[in-house]
């Protein structure tokens, strides 16, 4: 091709592991979400998916062919919660319909009530979160970060939901979760009981054909994830989360959304272990299908 002499000498900018796979031979399609307008305490998500990217761009992964990904952009920048979550939806809708699995990167969690919202029957949901995010109003607002899984519930007939790593929540949240038959593991339990949480997990997923899996980076300890919007203390070690993230992953993946990196107050460490939690969840998907 007489434009290859571009493609040799220039460097266009990152995408998400290097891929420069296109649309129509990939399994995953990626697309970024800046977008952290309901953000409460830190601000700053929004530039997470150029720096997931750069950060996938000097970490090295074993197999890293075997997972045919295409990175396709970001949505456009906006401040409208509405107009963002339509525009996640479409485009969930587009990548979906031509049979690909959705990868996201974020932004701010409430970008999940929408693309979750794409789930078939017999895909369960697992989220692995510092949080519940299940309160009815947060910040005189019904639709934020606080809030979206509440509103997903509320909406959507979901045969499963897991909440894995919780740890900061108020009484309202445990209550509506325990009516509505949300299964939470705490961030003690995955840390004192490992064994037996990867077993329950595996056993409760095996009766679906694939999972939706939302990846909130604060599920990490900040001592490991500074960079985060909401940071909470007690969490998890990345060893756990990339094991258990493989075990949710193998059985299929139907979408996958990771939110809530801060680069505004990250050194690195958010967004290596982000990347890398996605890299694992892909692979292990990747190998069981």
């Amino acid at each position: 091709m007489p434009e290859d002499w571009i493609r040799f000498y220039l460097y266009k900018g990152p995408s998400f592991v290097g891929s420069e796979r296109g649309f129509e031979e990939a399994d995953y399609a990626v697309f970024g979400v800046p977008f952290d307008s309901t953000a409460s305490y830190r601000p700053g998500s929004r530039f997470a998916p150029l720096a997931l990217r750069n950060a996938s761009e000097y970490l090295e992964f074993p197999r890293e062919d075997e997972i045919r990904l295409a990175d396709l952009g970001d949505l456009p920048l906006t401040n409208d919660v509405n107009v963002m979550l339509d525009r996640v939806g479409r485009v969930v809708d587009e990548i979906v319909g031509a049979g690909k699995v959705p990868v996201i990167l974020g932004g701010e969690h409430t970008l999940t009530l929408s693309s979750a919202s794409k789930i078939d029957k017999n895909v369960a949901l697992v989220v692995f979160d510092a949080h519940l995010d299940m309160r009815d109003e947060y910040m005189d607002t019904k639709v934020n970060h606080a809030t979206w899984l509440r509103r997903l519930i509320e909406s959507k007939d979901l045969e499963k939901v897991l909440v894995l790593g919780a740890r900061a929540f108020i009484d309202e949240e445990l209550a509506f979760a325990e009516d509505l038959g949300v299964e939470v593991v705490t961030s003690l339990e995955i840390e004192t009981n490992f064994n037996s949480v990867k077993k329950k997990i595996s056993d409760v997923l095996s009766n679906f054909s694939g999972v939706y899996l939302s990846l909130d980076i604060d599920v990490l300890d900040p001592g490991f994830a500074p960079g985060v919007s909401n940071p909470e203390p007690g969490g998890i070690s990345p060893i756990k989360f990339f094991e258990l993230v493989r075990v949710v992953s193998a059985i299929g993946l139907k979408g996958l959304d990771v939110v809530e990196v801060n680069p505004v107050f990250d050194n690195g460490g958010a967004s290596a272990n982000a990347v890398y939690a996605v890299y694992a969840a892909l692979l292990a998907s990747t190998t069981s299908s």
